[in-house]
């Protein structure tokens, strides 16, 4: 099997998902220390969903941010594709924000599979 990235994007692509893992992890803390929740969603740039709690979209992306890492340190095949399509998102693409998880023609309305 080969790798989808070199050894150096890898690492790089690493600490960006390591990074954002660790500013969800402050935010949430923030918000569990009584911060407002949707001004803690926006710095991070995620979208309030009806009905859910500030809590759950926070632990929701944590988890995401996860298990794009668990991925790619196993080098499975599924990091860096659209959830919807599976199209490759593109090293270039994952570089700008490595936890990326759809392509342009699902935005993040677009249901799952």
């Amino acid at each position: 099997m080969t790798n989808r990235f070199d050894p150096p994007t890898s690492v790089t692509l690493r600490r960006g998902l390591m990074r954002r893992g660790q500013d969800l992890a402050t935010k949430l803390a923030e918000l569990m220390a009584g911060t407002d929740g949707d001004r803690l969603l926006r710095a991070l740039g995620l979208d309030a969903k009806p009905g859910a709690r500030p809590e759950e979209i926070l632990r929701a992306a944590l988890e995401q941010v996860e298990q794009r890492r668990r991925w790619l340190d196993a080098d499975d095949d599924r990091y860096g594709r659209c959830d919807v399509c599976g199209v490759d998102l593109g090293a270039a693409s994952l570089l700008e924000m490595p936890w990326a998880d759809r392509c342009q023609e699902h935005p993040p309305g677009a249901a799952r599979p």
